[in-house]
């Protein structure tokens, strides 16, 4: 869920429930009263609940039962479930600027600017004393001052998938340093088939897991690290992987569908934990995963740990009503948090005790991931926004693409992306 995935004919629009009848809402009051409102009137309050559109089916019609189940359960709150298609970011971004954007919506980060704009709501009240049951790491780029600007709705770990057989056949073992991944994508890269498919770009997250891989996450706290010899380093080995051509590129879909793995396009993929029933069901057990190794000796494995969380715009006029579901749903609910984790696509479910206990993440490939989570899981920091990486994006394509010096390239895009980062407020 963590990436832009295949879409399929999902339902649009939004639909309101009220004391447990579903009304279409695709314009008009949602307050208006219609044969299904009970005697008593329409509830007190109605509740706007966005959601980015989901690729995998049943999640739409999920979404809308649990918005149905807290309405049967709280009668004076209505919840209007709104399925946002097509570039959700810019959607959400917009809305929120002012009271008449959702009360509750879900996004990958949280920045101080969203925080000093109103845009989120603390919701440590609302987390509870169930707090200690969510990994700290998980929470942590979601705390600004000291308190919890969002809830965990998933955990989408990412990391390196690869076909057992291929593996077998060309004589390849588990890579345990990134020089053993580079030999083994050279020794997989044969005739139509590449070693590694990391991104139609050639690249793709190991932009940054590299540099993470080699003891340098990019950025510390507000100071940005990455012109450093460590990613210098890093990204020397990157290019060579990218110059060896051992990298899949222009696939018909990119890393986020398994589906390169699968065909034989490639012997190994960077992909996250929700791709495992899919390539389950076309490769049966012939896949595994690994982390992505660590760089040298003073580096570590990595596995990228993204998701999706929960949020309360600060400026709903509804601010209790919101916090009050969010806590019924993506805190206490804990059946409904692993039905809307394994039961559609294959995620996480972010409360340790619910992931503990459930059986689909305990064997096969799954169990290989959830160990490789608790080993070397890491979290990119909450400062490493959009905006402030650019700069180094850029300036990777420009040193593994292009051959551009990297210790020149890489001061001079330090320094823009601290120029960037100096005027994120300091909260």
């Amino acid at each position: 869920m963590d990436g832009p995935l295949t879409r399929r004919g999902l339902l649009r629009g939004s639909v309101l429930f009220v004391a447990g009848a579903a009304v279409a809402a695709c314009g008009g009051d949602p307050l208006a009263k219609t044969k299904s409102t009970p005697a008593g009137g329409a509830p007190k309050i109605t509740l706007n609940h966005w959601y980015h559109e989901y690729g995998e089916e049943g999640t739409q019609q999920a979404a809308m039962r649990y918005a149905a189940d807290f309405t049967k359960a709280n009668p004076d709150i209505a919840v209007k479930v709104s399925w946002i298609p097509g570039d959700y970011a810019t959607k959400w971004t917009a809305a929120v600027l002012t009271a008449d954007g959702p009360d509750v919506y879900e996004v990958n980060d949280v920045s101080p600017n969203m925080v000093k704009a109103g845009q989120v709501t603390p919701l440590d009240e609302v987390l509870g004393a169930e707090k200690s049951d969510f990994d700290p790491k998980v929470l942590a780029p979601y705390t600004w001052g000291g308190q919890v600007y969002a809830v965990p709705m998933i955990i989408d770990p990412m990391l390196l998938f690869y076909r057992k057989s291929l593996f077998q056949k060309a004589g390849v073992a588990v890579p345990g340093s990134f020089a053993e991944l580079v030999a083994a994508a050279k020794k997989l890269t044969a005739g139509k088939q590449k070693g590694l498919f990391a991104g139609n770009d050639g690249v793709g997250a190991l932009n940054t897991m590299v540099p993470w891989s080699n003891g340098n996450l990019l950025i510390d706290d507000r100071k940005i690290i990455y012109d450093d010899p460590k990613v210098v380093e890093a990204l020397a080995g990157l290019k060579e992987l990218y110059d060896a051509k051992t990298t899949l590129q222009g696939y018909s879909t990119d890393w986020w569908d398994p589906g390169a793995l699968i065909n034989g396009a490639a012997a190994m993929q960077w992909v996250g934990l929700w791709a495992v029933p899919g390539m389950t069901e076309a490769l049966g057990d012939d896949f595994d995963a690994f982390p992505l190794p660590a760089f040298g000796p003073g580096g570590r494995p990595v596995v990228n740990m993204g998701g999706w969380v929960q949020v309360v715009n600060g400026k709903s006029r509804n601010l209790d009503a919101a916090k009050r579901y969010v806590r019924w749903l993506w805190v206490e609910n804990t059946a409904a948090q692993t039905d809307w984790s394994l039961a559609y696509g294959f995620h996480v479910p972010p409360r340790v005790s619910a992931a503990a206990k459930a059986d689909k993440l305990t064997s096969g490939p799954a169990k290989t991931v959830m160990d490789a989570v608790a080993a070397h899981g890491v979290k990119q920091p909450a400062l490493w926004t959009a905006e402030v990486r650019q700069p180094y994006t850029d300036a990777v394509t420009a040193i593994v693409k292009k051959g551009a010096d990297p210790e020149k390239t890489l001061a001079e895009a330090a320094k823009r992306s601290q120029d960037i980062l100096d005027k994120v407020p300091v909260l």
